[in-house]
Parts: C-alpha cells; sequence; structure tokens
C-alpha cells in the first residue's frame, strides 16, 4: 500500500513534476481521487453538494487537486492511502505526529463524533498514521467489550427438522415433505451470538484488516476475529443496523456501532458518496474548529464570572412578516457581573498580512455587523487559527465604524487551551 501524508493547502500532481508544496500522485490513483470529489459535487444525487477538495490546472503542472477544509483518510481502491492533516502552526513541535495528536485532541470535542472518550496518551503516535489510529480507536471499544462479553439474543431460524420445535409452518411443511413423512418443517427462536450488533462488529473487523498497516492492529484485528469465530458477516450492513437493538443489554454496543458506522458507511458526521474510495474518513475543520474553541472556554473561563452560550438561537434579522433569517453566531459570552455580551465566531481560514484586509471575507464583515446591532453586543471577535503569516503581526486586529461597531480579530495558538483562553479573556477584559 503506498501512502501519501499532505497539509492542507498542500495538492497532488498528475504524476507531474516535483514542485513546493506538491506531491506526484500515480496516474491512476489521481483519477480515482479526482472521481471521488466530483462525485460528491453532484447536484443531481439529492445532497448537498461537497467541495472535499479542490480541482484546477496549472500552466507546466497540468491537473491539480488542491486539500482544503476537510482532513482525514482517503484509501483508493488501488490501495492507495492519502492523509490529509490540518494546517497548524505549533509553538515548539510543528512534526506530523505533533500535529495528528492536536487534531485528535480537537476532534474528541465535537459532540457528534464517536471519539470523545478516546485517549491518546497509551500510543505511540510518532509511529502510527491517522488511519491506525482510528483503527486503534474501533480495537480499544472492542476488546472492553470482548471483556464484559459479547452479548446473545434471540433470532428466528426455520428448518426442516425430524422433530417439533417452536411452531410448525405448514405451508412450507406441504410444499417440502410431502414424501419425506419423517420430517416436520417448524420455526424456533434461538438463543446465540448471531445477532446484528455482532454481525456489524466482526464485518468491521475483517474491513480494517485490509487496510490497516500497523503491526499491532493486525495482530488485534486477528484476535478479535478468532473470539467472534461463530458470528457470522453481516450480508447487509444497512439492514442489520436498523435491526440493532434498543435494549438496555445492548448499552455496551453504543459506542461501538457508532465507529462501526463510520468506517462501514463513511459516516463521519458528514455525509459524501464514497463510491470512487474504498475508505473515507473525512473531517469539516470547520466545524471541528468551533467546537473545540466552544469546549476550551466553557473549561477554562472562570463560570461564575462567565457564561458561554453555543450556536445561540432567538435573534432574527428581521422581524415582519415574520421572523426570518435567523443569527446563530458560533460564540456568544455574557459577562455575569455588568450584563454585557461579547460575540464570537470561528473561522477556519488562514490570513496574511500580505492579502487584502488580511484574507478576511467582507461577508464575514457584514456577518459581525449584524450581531453586534441585534445582540447589542460591546464587541463582536473573529477568532482565526495561528499560522506562520500573522506571528509579527500586532495582536488583536481592531476594525471600529462611527456607529460604534467593534470588530477585533483574533488568531489562537491551538496546542494550546490556556493561551487560547487567555487571548479570549484579554479581549474580554478591554
Amino acid at each position: 500500500m503506498k501512502q501519501y501524508t499532505i497539509r492542507e493547502y498542500m495538492g497532488f500532481t498528475r504524476n507531474g513534476p516535483p514542485r513546493a508544496g506538491m506531491i506526484s500522485l500515480p496516474e491512476h490513483a489521481f483519477d480515482q481521487l479526482e472521481q471521488f470529489i466530483l462525485s460528491n459535487r453532484d447536484t443531481n444525487s439529492g445532497a448537498e453538494p461537497l467541495e472535499l477538495m479542490s480541482l484546477s490546472a496549472r500552466p507546466g503542472l497540468g491537473k491539480v487537486i488542491t486539500a482544503k477544509n476537510y482532513v482525514g483518510v482517503v484509501t483508493t481502491r488501488d490501495g492507495t492511502e492519502i492523509e490529509i492533516l490540518p494546517k497548524l502552526t505549533l509553538a515548539k513541535d510543528n512534526s506530523d505526529q505533533a500535529v495528528r495528536k492536536v487534531f485528535l485532541t480537537m476532534l474528541r470535542t465535537v459532540q457528534e463524533a464517536p471519539f470523545k472518550t478516546f485517549r491518546t496518551a497509551h500510543l505511540n503516535t510518532s509511529r502510527m498514521r491517522l488511519l491506525d489510529l482510528f483503527v486503534r480507536m474501533f480495537l480499544d471499544e472492542t476488546h472492553r467489550l470482548i471483556q464484559r462479553g459479547l452479548k446473545s439474543d434471540y433470532t428466528v431460524k426455520q428448518d426442516n427438522e425430524t422433530c417439533v420445535r417452536g411452531k410448525i409452518v405448514f405451508s412450507e411443511h406441504i410444499r417440502k415433505n410431502l414424501l419425506h413423512r419423517e420430517r416436520i418443517f417448524v420455526e424456533y427462536d434461538v438463543f446465540s451470538v448471531d445477532c446484528p450488533e455482532n454481525r456489524l462488529v466482526k464485518s468491521t473487523a475483517l474491513y480494517l484488516q485490509r487496510y490497516t498497516t500497523d503491526l499491532q492492529n493486525r495482530k488485534d484485528l486477528r484476535i478479535v476475529l478468532s473470539v467472534m469465530e461463530q458470528v457470522p458477516v453481516s450480508k447487509n450492513a444497512e439492514q442489520d443496523f436498523q435491526r440493532c437493538g434498543q435494549s438496555r443489554s445492548m448499552a455496551d454496543y453504543q459506542r461501538l456501532l457508532e465507529l462501526c458506522r463510520v468506517f462501514l458507511q463513511g459516516k463521519s458526521f458528514t455525509a459524501f458518496s464514497g463510491g470512487q474510495a474504498a475508505l473515507a474518513l473525512l473531517f469539516p475543520m470547520e466545524r471541528i474548529f468551533e467546537s473545540y474553541v466552544a469546549a476550551v472556554l466553557r473549561r477554562q473561563l472562570d463560570s461564575k464570572q462567565y457564561r458561554v452560550h453555543v450556536q445561540a438561537k432567538g435573534k432574527y434579522l428581521f422581524e415582519l412578516p415574520r421572523k426570518q433569517f435567523a443569527l446563530r453566531p458560533d460564540l456568544v459570552i455574557e459577562d455575569l457581573n455588568s450584563g454585557e455580551q461579547t460575540v464570537l465566531d470561528t473561522k477556519w481560514k488562514l490570513l496574511s498580512p500580505q492579502w487584502h484586509n488580511y484574507g478576511i471575507s467582507q461577508a464575514d464583515m457584514y456577518q459581525m455587523y449584524a450581531y453586534q446591532k441585534e445582540y447589542q453586543a460591546k464587541q463582536t471577535v473573529l477568532l482565526y487559527p495561528n499560522c506562520e503569516a500573522m506571528a509579527g503581526q500586532e495582536s488583536p486586529l481592531c476594525y471600529s465604524s462611527p456607529s460604534g461597531s467593534l470588530v477585533r480579530v483574533e488568531t489562537l495558538r491551538l496546542d494550546s487551551p490556556i493561551a487560547m483562553a487567555e487571548a479570549v479573556k484579554q479581549l474580554l477584559d478591554s
């Protein structure tokens, strides 16, 4: 299996010459990745089109695929594994290993993702790629389940028996046993490990065995499969997910089944079409960044002084003829002493003093202006990830209008929750 690792805003060329920020992919792997991207742009599919990566053509390079907004793993059908890491600027160690660790910390804060309880302290992340780390999450949950014991459930079975068990199915008995009076066609319940939950877990283990490259993962997957030897493979994963029981005895499977959905159906809380990819786990960094900032501020800010509202509701741009165009800022922080409010919005974009207005979108500024007017906020703040280009810039940037609107722009160090909270605290106290 050929493996490639890139950061956001880096790209792939189609068997092209080596260039800075570009990696050459074999033609067959490039074509499969291109088809995967295009299949998610298809507006006829009934789902909202996704811009997973950008496609362009450049002089001297030909077709170029550039990673942006989504990070994770894509494995093409020829076995090529593409790992996309977020574009992070870390204070001490900016290696791929350090970036993976920060990314997993951020990912655990997303409520919709089944990775909230995963811990990386016991892992040697220096030698594990993202895909192997995700496989390890599945294995850790599976080992906990096996230690508690695989659950059994009643399943309906029909067979031609020599004695009566359960109930006789007369229609089938007449059809099959007209010349075999020693047989009786019956239907009965069997209490066994052959239940939808166990079938899905085994199917996921078999699926991951084909793609993981970590030797320990492969060894542990073989152990799981040997323990589940009596469990058949799922013939229809979608139906088995629908049949999964909601009983209290199956509560131990809940988190594990969420991981099975991620691998078997590609549901990494973003629905995309994976027809051209053997395995795809992609995560929108805009949502992960927003969730991470909210989690850090809720944990680090003094709850006796500040109340943090996430995805605040109740405000609209217009009230007549009816409430329309809802305003929903990422964060509203209320000072419990003064009653003042500060509206914060997270933007997963890079800034640079070399770009017009540092690269701040005019639409984002319009948005912050509307937030301040409707919330009568003390100030509004745009939060961006820290990047090398802004290292020597005065922070925060401040924009004010004659009408009294004040917008501040701050970049955050994502590898230090304490530094993140301190930067926001200084804005709140200013």
